[in-house]
């Protein structure tokens, strides 16, 4: 039951700008970086703000996370609503790309977040910058105590009357890979990482989680103040490649 509860609590947390209701913590520990510092980073936006993160695999290949294309009543949400933006640390500038296609895992399971892994296809590719660059897809898990990055643009305060403050500036945060605490939670289907003081929050989902500079995590859920889970790269690689393969 208490595993089952655990996961229940961290499910009504969702990551996603879009559901943000009272949320109960905030990114604590990480501050501003350069784009530059995270180039395959883009935001994924709705109606022209924030509603999830996302890292570019290729020039029209996005990778982020399956909860960022349902809505609160597990509904599909309709890819039309949404842009992709690159090449920017703020949220202006940059380029503005319209969604094509997006193939989210076929056994993804709102509730727990569970494969909760998509992919997208842009209207038009991005053009490689310094500022534009893809990140390769890690083969293997990385191990407990590995140093990770995670970047974004979520929830960094929460206001006394618990309104919550999205920075206009990317945000990057170093942690580490922690042990699983159960394989019923997903085992190496996800990736536990941060500490108390050092997470994600709403609006990072989709987000990268980086170890060597390679692509090992996507932000999947978490409770915005203590470690969260990822969705495991590594584990979803095969699948990623044939929905990338599909999706062309």
């Amino acid at each position: 039951m208490f595993i089952e509860s655990f996961l229940l609590l961290l499910a009504l947390n969702f990551l996603s700008a879009g559901r943000v209701n009272r949320p109960e913590g905030r990114i604590i520990g990480g501050g501003p970086i350069e784009i530059e510092q995270a180039p395959w980073q883009v935001s994924i936006q709705n109606n022209g703000s924030l509603h999830c993160g996302g890292s570019i695999y290729s020039d029209n290949i996005i990778i982020t996370a399956a909860h960022c294309f349902f809505d609160e009543n597990a509904r599909r949400v309709d890819h039309k609503a949404f842009k992709v933006r690159a090449g920017s640390a703020l949220d202006f500038n940059g380029t503005l790309v319209d969604l094509a296609a997006v193939i989210t895992h076929e056994k993804f399971l709102y509730v727990l977040q569970r494969n909760d892994i998509a992919i997208v296809r842009l209207s038009k590719p991005l053009e490689f910058t310094s500022k534009v660059q893809p990140i390769p897809l890690a083969k293997t898990n990385p191990a407990p105590g590995s140093i990770a990055s995670v970047s974004g643009w979520g929830v960094t305060y929460i206001f006394n009357d618990g309104t919550p403050f999205y920075p206009k500036h990317l945000q990057g945060l170093t942690l580490h890979i922690m042990r699983p605490l159960s394989t019923s939670l997903g085992g190496s289907s996800q990736l536990c990482a941060g500490t108390y003081g050092k997470t994600v929050c709403h609006g990072d989902s989709g987000g990268p989680l980086v170890v060597n500079k390679q692509l090992v995590g996507v932000v999947s859920m978490g409770d915005c103040s203590s470690s969260a889970f990822f969705s495991s790269v590594p584990y979803y690689r095969e699948w990623i490649l044939n929905a990338i393969a599909s999706i062309q």
